[in-house]
């Protein structure tokens, strides 16, 4: 499995001006520096690699696998808004064909977004990445349909890089403060 970022998100999870209120900064020194910690900071909550496996900002991926599973198939970012389009390599000229969106059932409601597919999955051609699925990840296309819980915690992991600038420290350094892990748990899915 592989994922590629095709649209990243058009607007910022948190203004320059929120965040400089956030860290009590009233002078305009920072400025470049402050939308860096914050996008930093999403960077390493966010998407299927980060701490929340998570999609904050609406964006559009396309996932790659090696074969269609044997019976669903999960997308790996939520929360799913919507998937566009599967594709998948003809058996006899080897380029991507699309799948119809009638053959397949899209849930964007469940935990992990899935797709199910009406009867069965075609049959591609036996090569790495030979299915190809177009979708969109998200709360939603603005910053306001985040959920507050996350912009805080942004907030606040940016807030905390702002203060301690340095990979490391003569003083004795502490964690990030429990207030950021507590957030971050409320949105970590559970393997049982």
């Amino acid at each position: 499995m592989a994922l590629k970022l095709i649209t990243a998100p058009s607007v910022d999870l948190v203004s320059l001006a929120d965040i400089k209120a956030y860290c009590r900064v009233d002078v305009s020194d920072d400025d470049a520096l402050l939308p860096f910690l914050v996008k930093s900071a999403a960077s390493h909550l966010e998407t299927n690699r980060g701490v929340m496996g998570l999609a904050f900002l609406q964006q559009t991926w396309e996932l790659y696998l090696d074969a269609f599973p044997s019976d669903e198939m999960t997308i790996p970012l939520r929360p799913l808004i919507s998937v566009d389009k599967i594709e998948y390599r003809s058996p006899s000229t080897g380029a991507y064909v699309e799948w119809l969106a009638a053959n397949y059932t899209v849930d964007t409601v469940s935990f992990r977004g899935r797709v199910v597919p009406v009867d069965s999955w075609p049959t591609p051609k036996d090569v790495i990445n030979t299915v190809k699925v177009t979708f969109k990840a998200g709360f939603g296309a603005t910053a306001a349909e985040v959920p507050e819980s996350i912009r805080h915690t942004v907030k606040m992991l940016a807030a905390h890089w702002y203060e301690n600038r340095e990979a490391v420290s003569a003083t004795p350094m502490q964690s990030v403060p429990l207030a950021v892990e507590t957030l971050i748990s409320q949105w970590r899915e559970v393997i049982v």
